[in-house]
């Protein structure tokens, strides 16, 4: 356990390989982190409903939902943003939550559900959404692929730290998460699966994971 934590701190200093950034756009760079326990935050965003948003979305399968209520309130979300069109990056970051969800085992779809919004949500329908979650076999219960109304979701983005006018331009970061707790990490997708997976059991079980940063926003 020490050395997959040791790992992660590492990971978290380098950059991202070119195979996980889209060309000619830097990667989203990730808080530092360390393996040492850090206290929670004792201040910041006092509601996430507030600051996140309940904004009208769309799943993948065309369902209705309300972005902080139905995807993020009560539950440790691993969160990253993708566009269809992506040929780089964005299949290989999904490829690498699917490892992620193997090494969480049971825990996937009851204790931490995955969440992908894109970054181009004028041309990301639901259906292509669908059809990207499909081709990368990502298309499953646990796993929401979300769209919606252009200014909704480049608010959400930018609440994130992850907006870019270019939707080619996003964060290629994973955000682990349990906004009600105030408990978040950002971490490189070219990191081991088992350490994105133990970080997001961390995040779960508040008061036995490492260090955590403050939900964006917090001051």
């Amino acid at each position: 356990m020490r050395k997959i934590l040791l790992l992660a701190a590492l990971a978290m200093t380098l950059p991202v390989p070119a195979a996980f950034a889209h060309s000619g756009h830097p990667a989203g760079k990730p808080a530092a982190a360390d393996a040492s326990a850090q206290p929670l935050p004792t201040t910041g965003t006092r509601d996430p409903r507030v600051y996140f948003t309940d904004a009208d979305l769309t799943t993948q399968d065309g369902k209705k939902l309300k972005f902080y209520s139905d995807a993020l309130k009560g539950k440790t979300v691993v969160l990253n943003v993708t566009y269809t069109n992506c040929t780089e990056a964005c299949p290989l970051i999904t490829q690498q939550m699917l490892q992620v969800r193997e090494d969480l085992g049971q825990a996937f779809g009851k204790q931490v559900f995955f969440v992908t919004i894109t970054s181009d949500p004028a041309r990301d329908t639901p259906q292509a959404l669908k059809a990207f979650a499909q081709k990368q076999k990502a298309d499953m219960p646990g796993w929401s692929f979300l769209t919606g109304r252009k200014d909704d979701v480049d608010l959400i983005l930018k609440r994130l730290g992850a907006y870019n006018e270019d939707p080619e331009g996003h964060a290629t970061v994973l955000y682990i998460m349990d906004v009600d707790a105030k408990r978040m990490r950002r971490m490189l997708p070219n990191l081991p699966p088992k350490a994105i997976a133990e970080a997001a059991r961390q995040i779960a079980s508040p008061g036995k994971g490492p260090g955590v940063v403050p939900v964006p926003g917090a001051h």
